[in-house]
């Protein structure tokens, strides 16, 4: 780890209160671990695409915009000392988070949704119609639904459940509704004979996470939907918001490790505040 005690002098030399000193220091050596567990460069060679990806970084962990602009108030005070030192050739300096740009809502509008799905179900693929149900009726990452094994899935008449092995081999069990188990059966159907035991099959054998995102592609063009796996995770979480399940719950659904990345699903879109407004009596 840097020897920081140069840069608490820097700080010290422009005037900064001993609080916050000690958070810049403070942030100061999370960034540097940060940057040390992605690179095996030096801080020598810090670049200031390397500070723009950990401003992404702070945007899915952090708890608030206020910490998120103060972490990077650290990060930038910390590459001028790195540069007035002589240790980077160029200054590092990020702008601060606006609040539309933490809190952006990346799922499907409501209408957008219903003409995807309507244009997946009536194209009558089983496949593509499992992977859309299962997308939407779990949240799984798109890596996660790749390694679906039929192993991993268990329903009967009334119930069902799927197994998900998760981010750091963490698994969890999610229960599937109708609309899930009645597409995971009828494509189990029309399933191509195979010796692998992962659920999708397309023709060259087991479905990579590349081909998943060119089928929801290919729908989405159909009807100007622009559509990955990624945005049917955030419009199943901002719907479970919506629908006040507890966040903890949501937590679990979809294998968040920290619940404040599950709190960026409690967006408030421009239809949530027109609905809010328009509903109003005085």
């Amino acid at each position: 780890m840097l020897d920081l005690s140069g840069f608490e002098v820097y700080l010290r030399s422009e005037e900064r209160s001993k609080n916050t000193i000690g958070c810049y220091i403070r942030d100061s050596k999370v960034f540097i671990y940060w940057y040390c567990s992605r690179t095996d460069c030096g801080l020598n060679k810090l670049i200031e695409l390397d500070a723009i990806e950990y401003k992404k970084h702070l945007l899915n962990t952090s708890e608030s915009v206020v910490t998120a602009n103060r972490k990077i108030a650290s990060i930038n005070a910390f590459c001028k000392w790195l540069y007035e030192s002589g240790t980077t050739p160029a200054e590092v300096n990020i702008k601060a988070v606006k609040n539309r740009d933490a809190r952006q809502y990346k799922g499907l509008e409501e209408r957008d949704l219903r003409k995807l799905r309507a244009e997946i179900h009536r194209n009558r693929n089983q496949m593509h119609i499992c992977i859309i149900e299962i997308l939407l009726g779990t949240g799984l990452r798109v890596s996660e639904l790749c390694n679906i094994r039929l192993r991993d899935i268990d329903i009967s008449e009334r119930k069902g459940t799927i197994r998900v092995i998760g981010k750091g081999n963490v698994n969890r069990t999610l229960p599937l509704n109708k609309d899930v188990r009645k597409a995971i059966q009828d494509y189990l159907l029309e399933r191509p004979a195979n010796d692998s035991d992962i659920l999708l099959i397309g023709q060259r054998g087991a479905l990579k996470r590349n081909a998943i995102n060119l089928i929801l592609e290919k729908y989405g063009d159909r009807v100007s939907v622009e559509v990955t796996p990624h945005s049917l995770r955030h419009t199943l979480g901002y719907k479970l918001v919506k629908e006040g399940t507890a966040i903890t719950t949501i937590q679990q659904i979809l294998g968040h490790d920290n619940i404040m990345t599950t709190n960026l699903y409690t967006v408030t879109t421009e239809q949530d505040m027109s609905d809010s407004l328009d509903a109003l009596e005085w």
